[in-house]
């Protein structure tokens, strides 16, 4: 009575349901196998009694029920493969796999020309990573069965997953031979080639898939991936757009294509798709980013201001908004409330030392340099020695003529970072400025071993040279070599010229200088070597104009009025 009882359970409803079909006394012949099928899977007819109602209950979801109808079936029918293979699948449905594999390969035991089994086998296979059984017995699959796609299709996945592209391109076309239309091959073919960055062959697979089924959606994003990657920006806007006419509320072409327009400064463009993207919840936080960024980007800064606000009122600790809020408003002007807003971005977020270095730019233009280098010491502790933020200490340091502090802080720098040319040359100029004598020259000819070509450098040491009134000869050798690398530099030119002012080459120096001044017509220095030159020269009337014009540029050089009053003093006397 129990094994009764247990069998209604398992039987009635199944039973039921077959008796709404008009008739199963024979099933019917599969597609594309290749190979002719019984009209009745099993010889018994309550073995296929059996099979019926295990079919019922696999349709119905009941995996455990339907096993247990299976092993009656073999029970009453040991010899049939199809009961055997299709057992096997349910194993695989209810993930156990060595049980599947038993079944499966009984199956193939009973008829190694029955093709279903050999699939699912491959399928066992590939998820334990024997790749090499799997291909095998895939291969078996297609010769059985050379009209079934997916068997080529997931022996072609697989060696594209194991990058065996070539294999998996072969694989592809022997699909392709078999049946010319199809459309999965075309597709899978595409993927390979993407996959090996294969990108115009690619392309052209997926346009195949388009010509012969237009409505296939995700391919036009894929496509335009693909032309984004073979940087060809314009047809991947052309994929996209078509795409998002088939699929209108696709958030993946809506961003790619908004994301593009970005890229071309197409910002009226960017921004009807990402408000678009706003009316999506699931897309809505970060499209109000991007729109207040693209009104960042159009200068629209009330509107990306109100933006980035409504962002956080919402989201008060999405503290990378409140920094784009910061920079808004320091664009805008309102440095009070950039201040405000980058102060409240705490130490722990990513945006923290940006937000430092903005702090010490608004304290910098409002002439707060102590405020200035607190903020940027707290970056420091914050990051460790950045070689970038003390970089930027020590100029604001230099700007405070805090030259000591300057130093040290480079100095710091350049121990990090010893083979930076670029730091090695500011240092060099600080020790100028804090007139700390040979190191300068010292210095320079180290950047000069990094970097043989530092035209600044190679300045740097000749006008050094010519300033002392030594070493001339090597400072204009020093001077053109750094006039090769850079012909348009003013300061180069001024450089040369000073050499030959120094040498006692006047007219030399007048021609370099007058050069110089056109290409720095506001530059006190040049403007004052250039009247010292004339003067030199006794053109007294141009060194006058000359160093008038000086004056009026830097009103505050003691030097230079001396020089002033000194010639208008010649010029009343010589009346």
């Amino acid at each position: 009575m129990k094994d009764s009882a247990c069998f209604k359970k398992l039987i009635f409803p199944a039973f039921a349901a077959v008796l709404l079909v008009p008739s199963f006394a024979a099933k019917a012949p599969a597609k594309e196998t290749g190979r002719k099928v019984s009209v009745s899977p099993v010889k018994s007819g309550d073995a296929y009694y059996y099979f019926t109602a295990a079919q019922m209950l696999k349709k119905s979801g009941n995996v455990a029920g339907a096993i247990e109808l299976y092993r009656r079936a073999i029970a009453l029918d040991p010899d049939s493969a199809e009961l055997y293979s299709d057992l096997g699948s349910l194993y695989m449905a209810s993930g156990d796999l060595e049980a599947a594999k038993k079944e499966l390969e009984t199956a193939i035991k009973k008829d190694p020309a029955f093709a279903p089994p050999y699939s699912y086998l491959a399928e066992i296979f590939m998820a334990l990573k024997d790749e090499k059984a799997a291909a095998a017995t895939y291969a078996n699959a297609i010769e059985l069965d050379p009209g079934n796609a997916k068997n080529y299709l997931m022996l072609g996945s697989m060696y594209a997953k194991t990058k065996q592209y070539d294999k998996a391109v072969e694989v592809l076309k022997r699909l392709l031979a078999v049946n010319p239309d199809s459309v999965m091959a075309y597709y899978y073919l595409a993927k390979t080639e993407f996959d090996r960055a294969n990108y115009n062959t690619a392309a052209e697979y997926y346009r195949q898939v388009l010509n012969a089924n237009s409505s296939f959606g995700t391919v036009y994003f894929e496509l335009g991936i693909t032309y984004e990657l073979d940087r060809q920006t314009e047809k991947a806007i052309e994929s996209y757009t078509k795409g998002i006419r088939l699929m209108p509320h696709d958030t993946g072409m809506i961003t790619r294509l908004g994301t593009l327009y970005i890229q071309q400064n197409r910002l009226d463009e960017a921004l009807e798709q990402f408000k678009a993207l706003e009316k999506n919840e699931e897309t809505k936080l970060d499209a109000m980013v991007k729109i207040g960024l693209i009104y960042f980007e159009k200068k629209s800064y009330d509107d990306a201001a109100s933006k980035f606000r409504d962002v956080l009122a919402s989201n008060p600790d999405f503290h990378r908004v409140r920094y784009y809020l910061g920079t808004t408003y320091e664009e805008k002007g309102d440095l009070a409330s950039a201040a405000a807003e980058f102060s409240r971005i705490p130490a722990k977020d990513t945006s923290f030392i940006d937000s430092k270095i903005h702090l010490a730019y608004i304290y910098e233009r409002q002439g707060r340099l102590d405020n200035t280098i607190s903020e940027l010491k707290e970056a420091i502790k914050a990051r460790g020695e950045s070689v970038e933020l003390l970089r930027l200490l020590a100029t604001i340091y230099r700007d405070a003529k805090r030259y000591t502090e300057a130093i040290e802080t480079l100095e710091k720098a350049t121990s990090i970072k010893p083979k930076d040319p670029e730091l090695l040359f500011l240092l060099g100029v600080l020790y100028d400025e804090a007139k700390a004598g040979d190191r300068v020259i010292e210095t320079m000819y180290k950047v000069l071993e990094l970097d043989p070509l530092h035209a600044n450098a190679l300045n740097y040491i000749g006008y050094s040279y010519a300033e002392k009134g030594v070493m001339l000869d090597k400072a204009e050798g020093l001077i053109k070599k750094a006039l090769d690398i850079k012909p348009d530099s003013g300061h180069i030119l001024d450089s040369l010229g000073w050499v030959y002012y120094k040498k006692g080459e006047f007219d030399k120096a007048i021609a370099e200088l007058e050069r110089a001044l056109k290409l720095l017509p506001e530059d006190p220095v040049v403007i004052e070597h250039l009247g010292d030159a004339y003067l030199k020269y006794n053109e007294k009337q141009k060194a006058l104009s000359a160093y008038e014009s000086a004056a009026r540029v830097n009103p505050g050089s003691t030097e230079l009025q001396e020089k002033l009053e000194k010639l208008r003093d010649e010029f009343k006397a010589s009346k």
